[in-house]
């Protein structure tokens, strides 16, 4: 809803471009798109998804064939407590190499990992990156 100063609260205005209303169909589409990607490629299910973000199964199927919008923190809980991913991680578009898929990889395989081994494999990582940079 929003506020005019000279009716009050009301409703926006459907859109009325039918271009446009597709392209508000295919981003909703995207992010349930995007998530289907990530949580298959690590190999989750929709059950496990859904209970480690504290929402049903039938509410993740919604949100990846398009047909509902999660709002921020549902959206925070599907990628950060479900697929364990960074929200930065999550949006990145992937245009310098496909770093989604190099992101996904990394989180299958450290996501079985003992803590200590992920600590370590950071350290690895970060002084690679710090090679490369300096």
């Amino acid at each position: 809803m929003q506020f005019l100063p000279d009716r009050g609260w009301s409703r926006p205005a459907a859109v009325a471009d039918p271009k446009r209303r597709h392209q508000v169909k295919r981003r909703k589409g995207d992010f349930g798109a995007r998530l289907r990607y990530f949580r298959t490629t690590a190999g989750i299910t929709q059950e496990a998804l859904a209970r480690s973000a504290k929402l049903t199964p039938k509410f993740v199927s919604q949100i990846e064939n398009g047909h509902v919008n999660p709002s921020i923190g549902v959206l925070s809980r599907l990628v950060e407590d479900g697929l364990h991913l960074p929200l930065a991680a999550f949006f990145a578009d992937g245009s310098d190499g496909d770093v989604r898929d190099d992101l996904t990889k990394l989180v299958a395989l450290f996501s079985s990992q003992p803590a200590g081994v992920r600590k370590r494999a950071f350290r690895v990582l970060k002084a690679l990156c710090a090679e490369h940079d300096g």
